[in-house]
């Protein structure tokens, strides 16, 4: 109990320093088509510095006066590793959700059926408005919406589909008008091949999946949603209808920015010589929010291109590329690798006045050569985080791991580094495991 109680501590005091530091504005605008003025609140990237001209995607936050902290304090959450720096604007519902979510009027609710004057609200008011004020851009946008904002949701996904980029629907009730839209939702679909927009709706597992209609809208989706649509219907276990705002912003960040990472895939060997068509080694590791497919014939990969999951033992037939695949395709990054496809290295005559037993040392420099007992690729790595010159026989390379096909014999060698003297590991054909390059297999002077 006392573990539990701490840990909530930790969490309150964290998020109140994390509110703290937020560069909250309240603002307000007059609204033309609803005839009134609308507070919003906007916050600003923890990296937010007016002089350096970025500009941020942009999440917008319905039912504000509950959301805004949940969403705000979960988006710098997942940025920590997931999602990059964003704007969050949430607009206060003043009381009205009945009345501005509503795709249609109900019987005793005279008040409701105002979407399309929300929508315009949104689309021709606020968006341009927060555009223009603060460093926002005008792609890529994020809807967030829950219960009635969550029909609303996908009130504009059906009605002006590429408003957003992105839709987080959490337990929407579709059962409003009768499922006016859930009787909607397929021929839309039909229509919208040429859409690239993600969507991640979820409900509560059990009745309530079936009586908020989310089942029904999922069945559309499976027999209905377009290839070029990034979609997911998620149904939560033992949470309630205000719980799910919390499970769903969390996920559904990740799940629209699937595949982002900042860190460039690492694999070993970094360069080499291979040989056309013959496989050697590649130790990769990819992480879990990455993505990674490959190809070897010199194309770019796809999401259909083989996906790299850790070692690979790879054949190159013209040339290695990586590509990591993120849902959000400017966050995709491609890597050619610098492997040559050459010939075995030949080997050298040993002088007689070299002798086993380790490299020459000298300051930034290890020098001597190295024996081999048979033919095939072998992979160095030289141990250290500097930058580095590996020279063997007429060949040269500046990257900390090589492979090089050798013949069974003698080899020059020399080893350029800053710092401390660098130990040598290698992984040669007749051992599957990497370890230290034996003292017996190196000569000095």
């Amino acid at each position: 109990m006392k573990q539990t109680i701490c840990i909530i501590l930790v969490m309150f005091l964290a998020a109140n320093a994390s509110a703290q530091q937020m560069k909250i504005i309240r603002d307000s605008l007059y609204s033309d088509n609803l005839k009134e003025e609308r507070q919003i609140e906007v916050e600003l990237p923890d990296d937010y510095d007016p002089a350096s001209g970025k500009k941020y995607e942009v999440i917008y936050v319905t039912d504000g006066e509950w959301n805004n902290d949940i969403v705000a304090h979960m988006q710098r959450f997942v940025q920590i590793q997931f999602v990059p720096a964003c704007i969050v604007v949430s607009m206060k519902n003043m009381g009205l959700r009945d009345r501005d979510f509503t795709p249609s009027r109900l019987p005793g609710n005279p008040r409701s059926g105002g979407a399309d004057n929300f929508l315009a609200f949104m689309k021709t008011e606020l968006m341009p408005y927060i555009e223009k004020k603060y460093p926002a851009r005008a792609d890529n946008r994020v809807y967030v919406g829950s219960s009635l904002a969550g029909l609303f949701g996908m009130y504009v996904f059906l009605r002006d589909p590429l408003l957003f980029q992105s839709y987080l629907i959490s337990d929407p009730a579709m059962w409003w008008g009768d499922g006016m839209l859930l009787k909607e939702t397929g021929d839309k679909l039909a229509g919208m091949g040429n859409v690239h927009a993600s969507l991640y709706i979820t409900g509560r597992e059990g009745h309530a999946f079936e009586e908020m209609g989310v089942h029904q809208l999922d069945s559309i989706f499976k027999a209905k949603a377009p290839a070029s649509l990034h979609w997911k219907v998620t149904p939560y276990a033992g949470e309630t209808h205000n719980s799910m705002i919390f499970k769903t912003v969390f996920d559904g960040l990740k799940f629209t920015w699937a595949g982002y990472t900042t860190d460039p895939p690492r694999y070993h060997p970094m360069t080499g010589v291979v040989l056309k068509d013959k496989p050697f080694p590649l130790f990769i590791w990819p992480d879990e929010r990455s993505d990674f497919h490959y190809t070897t014939d010199g194309t770019i990969p796809t999401a259909s291109s083989p996906r790299i999951t850790g070692k690979l033992d790879l054949a190159i037939a013209e040339q290695f590329i990586i590509k990591s695949i993120c849902v959000r395709d400017e966050y995709s990054d491609t890597i050619r690798g610098s492997f040559k496809i050459g010939n075995t290295l030949p080997s050298a005559p040993l002088s007689k006045k070299l002798k086993p037993g380790g490299l020459d040392t000298l300051q930034g420099q290890l020098s001597g050569g190295i024996k081999v007992d048979a033919d095939g690729y072998y992979i160095f790595f030289v141990d250290t985080n500097d930058s580095v010159n590996i020279s063997l026989g007429n060949l040269s390379f500046d990257k900390q791991s090589i492979v090089v096909p050798l013949q069974k014999g003698y080899y020059p060698l020399k080893i350029s580094y800053k710092g401390s003297a660098p130990g040598i590991e290698w992984i040669a054909p007749t051992g599957p495991d990497s370890g230290p390059v034996p003292a017996t297999a190196l000569y000095h002077h």
